[in-house]
C-alpha cells in the first residue's frame, strides 16, 4: 500500500462513525454526537446523516445541528469528496451567517 493512500484512509478514517470521529468531535466541543451508517444513494455516492449539540464553551447560547454528507470518489484524486449541508437549531440569528 502506498504512503498517499494509507494516508487517505487516516484520514477517512475521521468520517467513518467510529470511535476516533465521536473522540475528535467530543474534544471539539460537541455534545451527544451521532451518526448513521453510510447508505449508498446512488452510484458511487453514500450519504449519512449527523447530529450534535454545542457545549457552553463552543457557544453561549448553545445550539444544534443536524446535517447530511455525501461522500463520492474523487477522479482526480483517487480521494474521495465529502460534501455537508448543515443547518443551525437554536442559535440567535442562524440565517445571518456562514460556517466555513
Amino acid at each position: 500500500m502506498s504512503r498517499t493512500l494509507a494516508q487517505m484512509i487516516s484520514v477517512m478514517g475521521i468520517f467513518d462513525g467510529g470511535t476516533l470521529e465521536h473522540k475528535i468531535m467530543q474534544r471539539t466541543g460537541c455534545m451527544n454526537y451521532e451518526t448513521t451508517a453510510w447508505e449508498l444513494v446512488k452510484p458511487e455516492v453514500f450519504e449519512r446523516r449527523v447530529s450534535y449539540q454545542f457545549n457552553r464553551q463552543v457557544s453561549t447560547f448553545g445550539g444544534e445541528v443536524t446535517s447530511t454528507q455525501q461522500k463520492s470518489p474523487n477522479a482526480d484524486t483517487g480521494g474521495w469528496t465529502v460534501v455537508e449541508v448543515m443547518a443551525l437549531h437554536g442559535v440567535p440569528f442562524a440565517d445571518h451567517f456562514h460556517v466555513c
